[in-house]
């Protein structure tokens, strides 16, 4: 009897040694506990956001996540993607149902304010604030993704490469144009109807036809839609 019990408590031991080496291998690979706060997902939210409102990205705020976090209140986002992969969901979920707003503390995405699709596509729009994985893993290179405004998309910066990258976005920074601070249009156009007179939209029906030629290449083309 003695026997058998010194033998389950060396099992219970050996156990829960496997717990204990298996707690830190995980905590040292997912060091804020593993995530699917998809940076993929923020950026499509973004764009959208953007597109409904003449170019512009969420601004405006008392910080840079207080912005961020409209893409919630125009329901674009839930509370488990915008809090990013360092701040429990509980965290950012309490914050925007006292205030509706994020703060420093309670979302994990590093945001750039103020930006416009008019910007510099090198400009960096969103990425997480440690470096970490996908999933919220840390990186074999100190690494992490990186959205950019407009067509930009997403690129992989390394922990090699990040601190000339920080210092390549003060000077893109610093260098924005009046128009890309404003979201304006490089081109502005005008409707103008059979009778002569001249709008700038129109609430109708209507079929465009397209058609581009150059030195080397030529094209055309069809869109329709309600409104213009």
């Amino acid at each position: 009897m003695k026997k058998r019990l010194r033998i389950t408590g060396i099992v219970f031991g050996i156990i829960a040694v496997l717990v204990i080496v298996g707690g830190v291998i995980y905590k040292s690979k997912y060091p804020y506990g593993w995530s699917h706060c998809c940076i993929n997902g923020v950026m499509g939210a973004l764009e959208m956001y953007a597109e409904e409102n003449g170019g512009r990205y969420p601004a405006g705020e008392s910080c840079p996540e207080a912005s961020l976090s409209l893409l919630c209140r125009s329901n674009y986002l839930d509370a488990y993607t915008i809090r990013g992969m360092i701040v429990s969901e509980k965290t950012a979920k309490a914050a925007l149902d006292s205030g509706g707003l994020l703060g420093p503390d309670s979302c994990g995405w590093h945001y750039a304010d103020g930006l416009t699709r008019a910007d510099d596509p090198r400009i960096a729009l969103l990425y997480c604030k440690q470096a970490l994985g996908h999933n919220g893993e840390k990186t074999k290179d100190g690494g992490r993704q990186v959205v950019f405004v407009g067509d930009g998309g997403i690129k992989w910066i390394s922990g090699d490469e990040w601190p000339a990258f920080l210092e390549e976005q003060k000077a893109l920074l610093a260098k924005r144009t009046g128009r890309a601070k404003t979201g304006a249009p490089l081109v502005n156009a005008v409707i103008e109807l059979p009778n002569g007179r001249q709008v700038d939209s129109l609430d109708t029906s209507y079929t465009l036809q397209e058609k581009e030629a150059g030195a080397s290449f030529s094209g055309n083309g069809t869109s329709s839609g309600s409104s213009l």
